[in-house]
């Protein structure tokens, strides 16, 4: 995320970033931001000059020439917009004559011609997105049996039957995921750009964690249970921090939203979880366990369902600690370690032999 300390301006109306909250206004951008101007009260005036101009866009400028009162108008209408003193603001007035207030007035246009550029593309349809080349991947489970997705940055989400998942191809302007139904999520951790899953009105934000997130569109519920890590869950479509119902969770603990996404339960976990940190260490720490029970308790522990050659690979023994390795990485070390190959296709995890070595694996 770029360092907005001395942005100017006309800097943050080139600012995907910056333009997407003046325009959508979600509750992590606008939690941001808060937090941002509240360190900066300096740039407030900057900041508050380069929204006008943005939600300025929808003007447009005449096709007829502009006379002396006209042109006057515009110019006291961008001043009224504005509400400062601003740098913009102070150009207007020094200008005295009528071309050189025609050449503000018109520079202010060229600057929202600019900006509407990125409005246009910020606003496009998601059904527009999916077709483009940096738009969003859609992902949807119509089997019976889990599915495994693959996010760029590394990210996993095992989608369960009867639900969909979009995302952006790339991340580079924000760790995100639009999801119906439920999935299992192993976020790759990444301090300085927080992974948020949307689902409807509902918004889970993580660091780097491992959770559940279930919201079907005929559930009259939503709900978050945590493995490791830490989350944050509110609805965002909730006006004031107090009506978000914001909930922090901790490992083996589950929040619920019901009646409408405004009551929540939060409770703690009777039973720990078999991925959380204390139960995980115990029972991913193997000695000289066979491959079979290593790869059962993968499929049991992730709801999955890993392919290989019972009979080949099945009896070999392993002795290894996967406890601290998310599921992609846990595949890969096992493979490395009786020489075989893993392959994630199509939402399936393949493990196939090469010419195993035995002495390796005991």
């Amino acid at each position: 995320m770029s360092n907005y300390t001395n942005y100017e301006v006309e800097d943050f109306l080139h600012d995907d970033f910056f333009i997407n909250w003046v325009l959508q206004g979600t509750a992590e951008q606008n939690a941001f931001w808060d937090e941002w101007l509240l360190n900066n009260p300096d740039r407030q005036k900057v900041v508050e000059s380069a929204k006008q101009i943005i939600l300025a866009v929808s003007v447009k400028p005449p096709e007829t020439g502009l006379t002396d009162d006209e042109v006057n108008g515009i110019a006291a209408q961008v001043q009224e917009a504005l509400h400062n003193k601003g740098p913009m603001v102070m150009k207007l007035k020094f200008y005295q004559t009528q071309w050189f207030r025609i050449a503000a007035v018109l520079t202010v246009f060229l600057t929202i011609g600019l900006v509407l550029t990125k409005v246009r593309t910020n606003q496009a349809p998601a059904g527009q997105q999916d077709n483009q080349p940096g738009g969003l991947v859609s992902v949807v489970n119509n089997t019976t049996e889990s599915k495994l997705v693959q996010m760029s940055d590394g990210s996993l989400a095992i989608l369960k039957p009867g639900s969909g998942i979009k995302y952006p191809r790339s991340f580079k302007g924000g760790r995100e995921a639009f999801l119906n139904g439920e999935a299992f999520f192993e976020i790759h951790k990444n301090p300085a750009m927080p992974f948020l899953v949307h689902s409807h009105d509902m918004v889970v934000r993580v660091l780097g964690t491992s959770f559940t997130v279930r919201s079907f569109s005929i559930d009259k519920e939503f709900k978050v249970i945590v493995n490791t890590g830490k989350v944050l869950v509110y609805n965002q479509k909730q006006a004031t921090p107090e009506a978000k119902n914001t909930v922090t969770l901790l490992p083996n603990q589950t929040a619920t939203y019901t009646a409408k996404l405004t009551q929540v339960k939060k409770e703690s976990l009777t039973k720990p979880l078999i991925l959380s940190t204390p139960v995980a260490q115990k029972e991913f720490t193997f000695d000289n366990a066979t491959l079979a029970d290593i790869i059962d308790k993968i499929d049991i522990a992730y709801g999955v369902n890993v392919e290989y050659d019972k009979a080949v690979l099945g009896p070999i023994h392993l002795s290894a600690s996967l406890s601290d390795r998310p599921l992609d990485e846990k595949v890969k070390l096992i493979c490395k370690a009786v020489n075989a190959s893993c392959q994630f296709i199509d939402g399936r995890i393949i493990i196939t032999t090469q010419n195993l070595n035995h002495s390796t694996a005991n």
